[in-house]
């Protein structure tokens, strides 16, 4: 059972998506994030080998981007950088979906990618 949770902060406030981090019984971390969009918000988890101290710390306040994004105007897909960690990065796969009804949902993925790092955009080994 998860103790504690910690909100993370967005540099952006127009950001509506919210993030926060919770501590597992057993010592690691569960990255939340709740993706807001017009129907209904998606939530994503992703259990981490790693302290909630840790994931809290390796918060930038932004994703960037590792990616190029594309966009034709029905769908918007893009992979980000959510955290550098020690034994890998968390990365963000955005994809943003426009519907007959012209409402957005989300089909978005968080992945943990183990001995790789965001550094200057690209991926690469640790």
């Amino acid at each position: 059972m998860n103790q504690y949770i910690n909100v993370l902060t967005w540099d952006d406030s127009n950001i509506p998506h919210r993030l926060w981090v919770e501590k597992c019984d057993n010592g690691g971390a569960r990255l939340c994030l709740k993706v807001i969009k017009d129907v209904e918000p998606e939530i994503l988890y992703l259990d981490l080998p790693v302290s909630q101290q840790q994931v809290m710390g390796a918060w930038q306040g932004k994703a960037s981007p590792i990616s190029d994004e594309f966009n034709d105007g029905k769908l918007y897909s893009q992979v980000r950088s959510l955290l550098n960690l020690p034994q890998g990065c968390v990365v963000w796969t955005v994809n943003h979906i426009q519907m007959p009804s012209g409402l957005k949902m989300s089909a978005d993925k968080l992945a943990f990618i183990p001995e790789m790092k965001q550094e200057h955009g690209l991926l690469v080994a640790i």
